[in-house]
């Protein structure tokens, strides 16, 4: 660690009274990049500032990096983790930065237009800038090119965010508490599946293969003033970057603290805190019938014949909710190891031991919350949390939150 470095810490945010201390750390500098234009895709973790030049090259069509920063870590992690054979981030679990906090406004849902999520968009802008009093020079606004909207909220505004395993959770409340500020209307449009560590952003300028348009920066006055229409024409093109470096993937302009944000990111800080407290994960006995130790999404991943390229991701989902239920390692190991055997295509006992090993490697298990990407493609209540009798159990106050 160089110094002045702040160290990697469970404690997400942390915030500091002087202003223009970002927190950034020069450790933290890779990124996963994927392009429709290189082999595998994804996988190929690189330093920011090779990006540029990797689009370039990649002729700047389906490209994308990962929400957050790595350290050196994720490199010998990449050597040693397998999916189908190949290297691959995939449950990746060490500590993350970010510049940036995604924010995710998409016309997916059934009947959605891209005109209603242009209005979610102009609300949560409206929102962080002038209800939470975020300098408008901290809230960047892209057209995704294609249903929607990202607006990527610059971290420094939060005070002095460090490096942290748990980070990306600190994210999702944030957006959270965004969210439980907006419309009803804006919940369908409004992705809150971007939580985990590993996921990805296309990168600014660079082509949707569907829709034949950029994703560009936009103004606040263009966000507000400008028509669905306006700004799919204004799409065909690449715009200049002013605000961001030639990736987009760091900010160029002062950006000061926000005391409503700082208290924001402080309040998901200190909720993470209690959650451990009133969860100090003493296991008990686990049940005698594996299938009692699973919530429906898990209950699907456990039963499916899981294709390759989904299979490790599946299979320390399924680790990480033995050892939550109270396992031992050997115990979940035999139990992914029964998994594979029913499988088409069954992972080899080496790649299971190595996700066990990675489940059980700190002191508190990892658990992926229900928002996760990969859970809700099993889960049967995704898009409906609030029917899901096991999140009403395990905990009782979530239905104000889904």
């Amino acid at each position: 660690m160089s110094p002045g470095e702040p160290a990697a810490s469970d404690e997400p945010t942390r915030p500091v009274s002087r202003r223009g201390r970002t927190g950034r750390s020069t450790r933290y500098r890779y990124v996963d990049f994927a392009a429709r234009a290189q082999p595998g895709f994804r996988n190929h973790v690189v330093t920011v500032d090779e990006v540029a030049a990797l689009i370039d090259r990649c002729g700047a069509e389906e490209c994308y990096a990962s929400i957050f920063r790595f350290s050196a870590d994720v490199l010998r992690y990449l050597a040693e983790h397998r999916v189908d054979g190949r290297p691959s981030i995939a449950g990746y679990d060490g500590p993350v930065a970010a510049p940036f906090l995604p924010f995710d406004i998409d016309a997916h849902a059934p009947g959605s237009a891209l005109t209603e999520a242009l209005e979610v968009a102009r609300r949560t802008h409206d929102l962080l800038v002038d209800r939470w009093q975020v300098p408008p020079a901290a809230v960047h606004v892209y057209f995704s090119g294609a249903r929607g909207f990202h607006i990527l909220l610059d971290t420094r505004a939060a005070g002095r965010v460090v490096p942290a395993r748990s980070l990306h959770r600190v994210f999702v409340r944030v957006r959270l508490a965004v969210l439980q500020e907006l419309p009803d209307a804006a919940r369908p449009l409004f992705d809150l599946g971007i939580g985990d560590k590993v996921r990805l952003l296309r990168l600014p300028n660079t082509r949707h293969a569907g829709s034949g348009l950029f994703k560009i920066a936009l103004s606040a006055a263009e966000l507000h003033a400008a028509s669905a229409d306006e700004i799919r024409a204004l799409a065909r093109t690449p715009r200049p970057l002013t605000r961001v470096t030639a990736a987009g993937l760091a900010p160029l302009e002062t950006v000061a603290a926000a005391p409503g944000l700082v208290e924001r990111f402080e309040r998901a800080r200190r909720a993470l805190r209690q959650e451990r407290a009133a969860h100090p994960y003493q296991f008990g006995t686990p049940p005698v019938l594996t299938d009692h130790a699973l919530c429906a999404a898990r209950l699907a991943m456990w039963r499916a014949d899981v294709r390759p390229g989904n299979r490790n991701n599946a299979v320390i989902r399924l680790a990480s909710a033995f050892r939550l239920a109270g396992y031992a390692r050997p115990q979940t190991l035999e139990l992914l190891r029964e998994w594979a055997r029913r499988q088409t295509h069954p992972l080899p006992v080496a790649e299971l031991e190595s996700v066990v090993h990675s489940a059980y490697a700190h002191s508190y298990p990892y658990t992926y919350g229900c928002h996760d990407q990969v859970i809700r493609s099993f889960c049967p209540y995704a898009g409906r949390l609030a029917d899901c009798a096991d999140l009403r159990t395990r905990h009782p106050r979530s239905e104000q939150r889904v």
